[in-house]
């Protein structure tokens, strides 16, 4: 019994590369989209930056509109309207 339990677990044991092997590719389209999307929010998080250190506070989530960052945001009591000019985030499909 004993030796039969050793000799199935010593199979199972050899086949898992092969399972391994089985494993579905990465998507070189999905991988350069999320980069992108790491990009993206990388140059909106450094508009917001830019936008704290001239006094705004209550910053809005940014959005990219035209090649630029656009939200709202306070400034001396007042929401009002703010963009930031941003260079677009680099595409590695296109590099």
């Amino acid at each position: 019994m004993i030796r039969i339990i050793s000799v199935g677990l010593a199979t199972a044991f050899f086949a898992l590369p092969a399972f391994a092997e089985e494993s579905p590719s990465i998507d070189a389209g999905k991988t350069a989209a999320f980069s992108a999307e790491l990009a993206n929010a990388a140059n909106a998080e450094q508009a917001r930056q830019q936008l704290a250190h001239q006094g705004y506070t209550a910053i809005s989530p940014l959005h990219r509109d035209s090649g630029r960052w656009v939200g709202t945001a306070i400034k001396d009591g007042k929401t009002v309207f703010v963009a930031v000019i941003a260079p677009l985030a680099p595409n590695s499909a296109t590099e």
